[in-house]
């Protein structure tokens, strides 16, 4: 305390000292309301007093002057950085001909959704190039350019179909397609259930691809696995291009989970911007990033390019000592963080918990590892060794069973907008806080309720990592439970240059579009709110100080009196007594 005290005499007296030494032309300002005689006072874009601390007249509306055209920008420095909506810039258009969704669809609060095309056979997997052109996986044999203007109006064009002579490099046509097709850098990646291809890609590019080649073969999958069960590429920002291997699609024919292996179940990685000549063996090139993996749908990468992919739960497992068949809410699907090399995911002899209190009281809760009844022996207590972290990652995200994830995409704030339901949104974009954080596709199953929706999962900020305890976001779903094979059943994901979301819906071959309200007047509502905080602030902590002074005061007069008359101190070194 005493040090603090003189401290706090010492910096008295520096101020003081300073303000002596100053020549009258620096002096510009002393203190609150005190200034150079003759000078003109100086004041900040809105004609108040300019802080003597803050040499930036701009700084009380978050903006600073860039540049010899005096640019009015956002700074970042400021407690309450300037927010801009440019309603000339913003796609506040409608395409010129409605579509009607096949099903009555609700929206997240505070956003609409349009149907931008309704003729392209299931869509699957869908990419957004460097120049907002958009790219669609469609059916089994089929790749399409939509060429898309800021209203949503779109020219279509067949740019890939595998039923065609002369389309891959080997001759053989008529290759099964999924959602297996990534970009990068000149060129477009595309997985059949056995190969990789590379074709020659530009950005905007709306012609046929032509003068393929070979790239990886021999990737071992069933050619009677499903869609959802075939082989995803992801590239992450170094080249590496992430394949996984369904260990389902090896052995659909046989149905047997007894022969299935976490070897079979892999993720593999290769180096793709050094490929050689001949191509790739998937048996045997490539290094091993992930086993146990029964990977689903499409792959995708954070911020700090960790892969992420969701798998699904066994249609159905049966233990008598967990309360008999659990598959209906006892087994979770899970969405997985694929970030160490080398790792055993689990499958297939461990299964995620989602909730198993209505089928026993052994219950161990969202997320718990179980081991499946198959592996099940006495020799080994298979429930152990699945709850060891070193024999069995658990998942990031578990999710209902029956969701049927098929994309996974994470936003990287593209034309992201702030608001709330109130002011509405600054762009059409999604959120500003929901960057780096995943948007899930979730299929559904025909004719079943669960799924055919696409949610925003939340994830803490700080810490990155997901969020069990809050609910996902539902940003589009159907308002009524799925009954037919015409649902909405999303599967690729991906976001424009505006930051608008789109979405492709395998069953009812739609794409849809979801954007924000936009609200030309919503910077200006969330600045005065903020101030309003801020205000409401200071106000409280002025009247919390002015409280303790006065205190303060009460409790120094003594000391202050008797410490004068023995002069210790001059008058103008007041401290305060804690």
């Amino acid at each position: 305390m005493y040090r603090r005290r003189r401290l706090l005499i010492l910096i008295t007296a520096a101020i003081a000292l300073c303000k002596l030494s100053l020549p009258a032309e620096a002096a510009t300002v002393y203190a609150e309301g005190e200034t150079t005689a003759g000078a003109k006072e100086e004041v900040n874009s809105d004609n108040t007093p300019l802080d003597p601390m803050n040499s930036n007249p701009d700084s009380n509306i978050g903006a600073i002057r860039m540049g010899s055209t005096n640019l009015l920008v956002p700074d970042s420095a400021s407690d309450h950085p300037m927010i801009l909506s440019h309603e000339e810039e913003m796609p506040l258009c409608n395409p010129d001909i409605h579509l009607e969704p096949a099903n009555p669809m609700q929206v997240l609060d505070g956003y609409d959704s349009m149907v931008i095309t309704n003729h392209i056979k299931e869509p699957r997997k869908l990419l957004v190039d460097r120049v907002n052109h958009v790219l669609v996986m469609s059916g089994q044999n089929a790749i399409y350019s939509l060429r898309m203007d800021k209203c949503g109006n779109v020219n279509t064009e067949l740019i890939l179909d595998t039923t065609v002579d002369g389309q891959f490099p080997d001759g053989n046509k008529g290759q099964k397609l999924a959602h297996g097709m990534a970009l990068d850098t000149k060129f477009i990646y595309v997985a059949t259930v056995d190969n990789v291809y590379q074709f020659p890609y530009s950005d905007g590019q709306h012609s046929a691809l032509s003068n393929g080649r070979l790239v990886v073969a021999n990737i071992g999958g069933d050619p009677d696995a499903t869609s959802d069960a075939m082989p995803d590429v992801a590239i992450d920002p170094f080249g590496n291009a992430f394949i996984p291997r369904s260990s389902a699609g090896l052995h659909i024919a046989s149905n047997s989970v007894a022969n299935m292996d976490h070897n079979d179940a892999i993720i593999k990685k290769f180096n793709f911007r050094s490929i050689p000549e001949n191509g790739y063996d998937y048996q045997k090139d490539g290094a091993t990033h992930a086993y146990g993996t029964s990977s689903r749908g499409s792959m995708a990468f954070d911020a700090q390019a960790r892969l992420w992919g969701a798998e699904h739960a066994f249609d159905g497992i049966h233990r008598d000592d967990l309360g008999g068949d659990i598959s209906s809410s006892g087994t979770a699907e899970e969405i997985n963080l694929y970030e160490a090399s080398g790792v055993n995911y689990g499958f297939p002899h461990c299964f995620t918990e989602f909730n198993l209190k209505d089928h026993t009281a052994k219950a161990a809760g969202l997320g718990a590892q179980w081991a499946h009844p198959t592996f099940m022996n006495a020799s080994v207590n298979m429930d152990d060794y699945c709850q060891k972290g070193e024999n069995n990652q658990a998942p990031a995200i578990p999710i209902a069973p029956g969701s049927k994830s098929a994309g996974l995409f994470f936003y990287m704030g593209t034309g992201c907008s702030v608001g709330d339901l109130e002011t509405l949104g600054t762009s059409v974009g999604l959120p500003c806080n929901w960057t780096d954080t995943p948007i899930v596709a979730y299929h559904g199953a025909s004719g079943q309720p669960g799924g055919h929706s696409v949610a925003h999962l939340p994830f803490d900020d700080l810490g990155h990592k997901p969020r069990w305890d809050k609910l996902p976001e539902i940003i589009l779903q159907q308002t009524q439970p799925c009954a037919s094979d015409t649902c909405f059943s999303p599967v690729g994901l991906a976001v424009d240059e505006y930051g608008r979301l789109l979405i492709s819906s395998e069953n009812s071959n739609e794409i849809y579009m979801v954007r924000r309200v936009f609200n030309a007047n919503s910077a200006k509502m969330l600045t005065d709110i903020a101030n309003q905080k801020e205000e409401a602030k200071e106000a409280a902590d002025e009247l919390k100080q002015q409280a303790m002074e006065e205190e303060g005061e009460e409790e120094e007069g003594p000391l202050v009196k008797s410490a004068q008359g023995n002069g210790a101190l001059p008058a103008w070194a007041k401290f305060s007594v804690e």
